[in-house]
């Protein structure tokens, strides 16, 4: 795994750690990957959220995806970024297809440079894994580097994060980011507006190199960032979805306290809606 770069992190908002996972690791969580949602058709428990297929259960419930998210070498990351301990709190998705492609960013407060969120440290970060190449094909990250300190989507320059399959791409939830990203054949690196890449035809395109799997898994310190963005999935009907198909046992509990600071999202979530 290469080296995690706090400085270069905190600088642009966001990282790209090269050969996290292996190709054999990769290829077991898209093998895994299909079939949850295929069960998850059966029964009923996914959604269409952006037009990409979401599981809505617990990930730490499945193996290979408690696996990934309790991993020393994405528990590493996590810490260094962090600078402590890092907390879960059960904020794992697993999505098949075409997520969101405008840039926008995931912190709670997007319009107000002087709400808390803007103003103290934001030690919430979302790690992503893309099981796929995306460093010469389309269907990646892209990134505005500096834009973490900004309200405004538009600021800091557009990059697409050359990712490959087993990398991990880390970013701050104020940082500005789209998915999706289109490549043209004739100048792969330039970052293209959402309202462009919806309409370029596919002749002057790179094409994805298979469907897109993504998992993206979300870590931070107890803080006052992390009680607003928890307040924030307690009313935004695709988390309450995930929340409430959500169930941690005592033994569950147990094996992740032993690796990070758990905070059980099902507790809390009862907790606020009994107010």
């Amino acid at each position: 795994m290469q080296e995690v770069n706090k400085s270069a992190f905190d600088t642009d908002g966001f990282l790209l750690v090269k050969d996290v996972l292996s190709i054999e690791e990769v290829e077991k969580l898209r093998e895994v990957s299909y079939k949850l949602i295929e069960q998850d058709e059966k029964d009923g428990t996914f959604i269409i959220h952006r037009f990409a297929k979401n599981h809505i259960g617990c990930l730490t419930a499945i193996p290979e995806f408690k696996k990934l998210i309790l991993d020393d070498r994405v528990i590493e990351i996590a810490t260094k970024l962090l600078g402590a301990k890092p907390t879960f709190f059960g904020d794992g998705i697993m999505e098949i297809g075409i997520g969101n492609r405008g840039f926008h960013k995931d912190t709670t407060n997007r319009i107000d440079p002087n709400h808390p969120d803007w103003t103290e440290d934001y030690p919430v970060i979302r790690i992503a894994f893309y099981l796929e190449d995306h460093a010469i094909h389309s269907g990646g990250l892209k990134v505005r580097k500096g834009s973490q300190n900004t309200i405004k989507t538009t600021k800091g320059k557009a990059v697409i994060l050359p990712t490959t399959a087993g990398d991990a791409a880390i970013f701050c939830l104020k940082t500005s980011h789209a998915g999706n990203a289109v490549r043209l054949k004739l100048a792969p690196e330039i970052s293209l507006h959402n309202s462009l890449e919806k309409i370029i035809p596919d002749f002057l395109r790179v094409p994805e190199e298979k469907e897109r799997i993504s998992i993206f898994l979300t870590y931070g310190l107890k803080s006052g960032a992390l009680d607003r963005y928890l307040e924030f999935m307690y009313n935004h009907k695709v988390y309450i979805k995930r929340i409430e198909n959500s169930f941690y046992s005592q033994e569950l509990r147990d094996e992740i306290s032993k690796k990070v600071d758990f905070l059980d999202i099902t507790k809390t979530y009862r907790e606020y809606k009994s107010k």
